[in-house]
């Protein structure tokens, strides 16, 4: 038996005849390149001036402290309420997280966030609506937490 080496191989794939563009380059094809278009002098090009349009951010109020004659007026068996409860939670905790109000009131992160965001708590700084950031972590004082869970309750008693 001999073995004809013209033959084609049956594991190969036969060659698809492909229709060779005149327009494509190969890639040893010497490059021709094209005739310049003509262009104005720099001078005469008109080019429109620059849109400069201001964010909203960047036009920010002057920064406001929220202060305690912003507070709402809350009933007086609210009041007790919340000063019974700070009372109960001892002198260790003079600052506190967001874990922290959590933990001992049981109210979210996402609530006191809101809550702040609405003014209802004194001593944030706030420009356009927006609550300023008061440092890498945010801790609330007696007097902040006294009215944050004012108003987390008083939000619960009209429900």
């Amino acid at each position: 038996m001999s073995v004809n080496t013209n033959a084609p191989s049956s594991s190969r794939k036969a060659r698809k005849n492909r229709v060779i563009d005149p327009t494509q380059l190969g890639l040893f094809d010497p490059v021709i390149l094209a005739p310049r278009k003509e262009t104005l002098p720099p001078a005469a090009v008109v080019s429109p001036p620059p849109v400069r349009r201001q964010s909203p951010a960047g036009r920010l109020d002057k920064p406001r402290m929220v202060t305690l004659e912003d507070m709402p007026d809350y009933p007086l068996d609210l009041q007790l309420a919340v000063d019974r409860m700070l009372s109960d939670l001892g002198a260790g905790n003079n600052l506190m997280t967001y874990r922290a109000i959590k933990d001992c009131f049981g109210v979210s992160r996402a609530t006191v966030a809101r809550r702040v965001k609405e003014g209802l708590v004194p001593g944030v700084r706030m420009a356009n609506g927006r609550v300023l950031d008061d440092g890498p972590v945010r801790r609330f004082d007696r007097t902040q937490l006294r009215w944050l869970l004012l108003a987390v309750r008083f939000a619960k008693r009209r429900e």
